[in-house]
């Protein structure tokens, strides 16, 4: 796990900088710092070791020095890699060599071959070109820019702008945030400045830059009926997709919500390690709090646990959390993802998480809302009823419904998870706005198209995004073991009747997982990771957000109108409105003071 970046230009590229990017990418790779230039290429690495300790420097070149690459990510199947390459003879005991050999062998088409979690970017000498690519499900980031004959790119987007400088604010991305509580790639918050998407591969040349897909996640709902023995099935490839993840030459430890997902994570690795795998669990110090959960998988597996409550100093952890992102980050489970990061990172650098289950396996609520949708009441006669009820909170919420009986099956879900509606939106930015574009297709019903919309936007630019960064921000290494491309490809085609019920999602999960977990942890409902917003603005929060966005100098009120922010801050630091509009405003702020 690492950081990288580089430029390539053939007037000649700005060494320096590249090495203030690197620089700006300390964080992420603290054992080591590589710098190298051929031609119109310059490369910078961060490096944090994990595996082959003494020998996986970078920037590492091939031997004739026509090939140098630098890596961000690990491939676990590259001693799978370098038995098939025969006749080559590796230098290193590294992941990042075979990059080089298989490009050497199949061009572009190594990404083909590659299981893992990457980001790289691959100089090829001999046909003048950068080859960049990214991993299937975005575990890795990749941000560029092109401008000028410069193509320019780097691991995170501050460090991109530490070479580029700042651009204006993209109001097409502002208004997906405002949406979404993120910006999907693309798209990045600053004009001119992209994100590599998931599974795409880019080439950067004399002639220009071009991006292909090279790899589509499966189609949910493409398999009609129930595949023999299924659970079985998804049982081998979950265990081999976690210990294909224990590859390493460090500690490894895993984080425990106390959820389906990361408790069947545990029982596989300390199945496979043994007692006295480290778990670490957060909390609020809240009746509700998962940590009793938690505890009881960690006594069944005899795992040596640790807990972190965000609690104490929670303005510094509040900062901490938001401050961790290069751009407007409003999911709000940022803070203790970051705040248990940080703690892990004391004692270990490689962690495991459950990340991509509820897409794999259909775990959200709103997947079994919309299932039961078609059967409510006609969309006028609902909309009228809810028109007469006083404006606050469950009325936005009713609205959220009206508007879902009104709309398609691939854009239902939108009107349901939205954060601001087109309406207020469109109030806030004082312009029309339209939805983020989902993906392309025919879905059967509205939990398939939920789900694809999931696994290819909210998955990479959301939940991995703030992954990556709360981890590598403490120089940690999170690996997901849920998102191998041999699970996808089992447990995404099966219609949706066989993953949920009115009750519960990952029914497929709970049976393949059956006899690893107490009962406790099967016959518990979904819960998610989010943070009590609500309350802590309109309880401690409430002074330093008022102090903020109240300001005639805020910085938001000059993209954004001042009477819209003050309409949506009176009602949520009186705790009538939705808390996530707030707190969606509050990270923007915090994020454009820097």
């Amino acid at each position: 796990m690492c950081g990288i970046a580089g430029q390539l230009c053939f007037a000649g590229p700005d060494l320096e900088a590249v090495a203030r990017m690197t620089r700006a990418l300390a964080h992420r790779g603290p054992d080591a710092e590589g710098f190298a230039s051929d031609g119109p290429v310059a490369l910078g690495h961060r490096r944090l070791s994990i595996i082959d300790l003494a020998g996986g420097g970078q920037p590492m070149f091939s031997p004739d020095r026509s090939l140098a690459v630098v890596f961000n990510g690990e491939i676990y199947n590259y001693r799978e890699l370098r038995a098939e390459l025969k006749g080559h003879r590796f230098r290193t005991a590294s992941d990042t060599e075979v990059l080089l050999h298989l490009y050497g062998e199949l061009g572009e088409g190594l990404v083909e071959k590659l299981r893992g979690m990457f980001a790289f970017a691959l100089w090829d000498a001999r046909q003048q070109r950068l080859v960049a690519a990214r991993d299937r499900f975005g575990e890795k980031p990749f941000l560029y820019a092109h401008a000028a004959g410069r193509f320019t790119f780097a691991s995170e987007l501050r460090a991109l702008v530490a070479g580029i400088g700042a651009a204006p604010i993209d109001r097409e991305a502002l208004a997906s945030y405002l949406e979404l509580l993120y910006v999907p790639a693309p798209r990045s918050i600053y004009q001119g400045i992209s994100k590599l998407p998931a599974a795409h591969l880019l080439i950067a040349d004399a002639q220009g830059v071009r991006v292909r897909r090279y790899w589509k996640p499966p189609v949910p709902g493409s398999e009609p009926a129930e595949a023999p023995d299924l659970p079985g099935r998804l049982r081998k490839s979950l265990r081999e997709a976690v210990r294909s993840r224990l590859q390493s030459d460090v500690p490894i430890a895993a984080l425990l919500s106390g959820g389906l997902d990361s408790s069947v994570v545990v029982a596989l690795m300390a199945q496979e390690l043994g007692p006295g795998v480290k778990t670490f669990s957060v909390g609020f110090g809240r009746a509700d709090d998962e940590l009793p959960f938690a505890r009881a998988v960690a006594e069944r597996w005899q795992t040596e646990h640790h807990e972190i409550l965000v609690t104490e100093e929670l303005a510094q952890q509040v900062a901490e959390g938001l401050g961790a992102y290069g751009e407007p980050f409003g999911d709000s489970s940022a803070v203790p993802t970051v705040a248990v990061c940080k703690e892990v990172a004391k004692q270990v650098k490689v962690v495991l998480t459950g990340d991509g289950g509820d897409e794999l396996f259909a775990g959200y609520g709103v997947y079994r809302r919309l299932a039961r949708i078609p059967h409510l009441p006609a969309a006028g006669a609902v909309a009228e009823a809810i028109a007469r009820l006083p404006l606050g909170r469950h009325r936005r919420r009713l609205e959220r419904l009206a508007q879902a009986l009104k709309a398609s099956d691939a854009s239902r879900q939108r009107a349901l998870i939205e954060v601001f509606p087109a309406q207020q939106r469109s109030e806030l930015l004082g312009a029309g706005t339209r939805a983020t574009p989902g993906p392309a297709g025919d879905f059967a019903n509205a939990v398939d198209a939920a789900l694809a919309f999931d696994l290819e936007v909210y998955l990479p630019d959301d939940l991995l995004q703030k992954m990556d960064l709360a981890s590598m921000r403490w120089g940690l290494e999170a690996r997901c073991p849920l998102l191998d491309h041999d699970l996808a490809a089992l447990a995404v085609p099966p219609p949706a009747r066989l993953k949920q019920n009115a009750r519960d999602g990952k029914l497929l999960l709970r049976e393949a997982a059956a006899d690893l977990l107490p009962d406790v942890i099967l016959g518990r409902p979904k819960r998610g990771f989010g943070s009590p917003v609500e309350q802590w603005l309109a309880g401690p929060l409430r002074p330093v957000t008022e102090d903020l966005l109240r300001d005639p100098n805020a910085r938001i009120r000059g993209w954004l109108d001042g009477r819209a922010i003050d309409r949506v801050l009176d009602e949520v630091v009186a705790g009538r409105g939705n808390g996530h509009q707030g707190w969606a405003l509050l990270a923007l702020e915090v994020w454009a003071r820097g």
